[in-house]
């Protein structure tokens, strides 16, 4: 099995605080910390997990990249969307997975 070093875009990084905010809003910080730890914590899964998942045919995931996968996260409402390159795991961007269109 390969590993990988996950590398995580500034606009995923963006995104992930734009979560956290928005449950800061309507919950705690608290809250906001937890699921920002565990959505790291699933997208750093990518440095073992990379080969078992397929190239995607998701069109709004393959604009980011031509061969993009895409990692559906534990509670299903994140699709991470990514590609290797050599030894690393590029994450090009989350988007909500009720924007997933064929």
């Amino acid at each position: 099995m390969k590993h990988y070093t996950v590398s995580i875009s500034n606009a995923v990084l963006d995104d992930i605080d734009s979560i956290s905010d928005f449950i800061i809003s309507i919950s705690t910080p608290e809250h906001a910390i937890k699921y920002k730890n565990q959505l790291i914590s699933e997208i750093n899964t990518l440095c073992y997990l990379a080969d078992t998942i397929g190239f995607t045919q998701w069109k709004a995931a393959k604009k980011f990249h031509p061969k993009a996968k895409r990692l559906i996260t534990k509670n299903r409402k994140w699709n991470v969307i990514f590609h290797t390159d050599g030894e690393f795991v590029i994450v090009d961007k989350l988007i909500p997975s009720k924007m997933i269109k064929g």
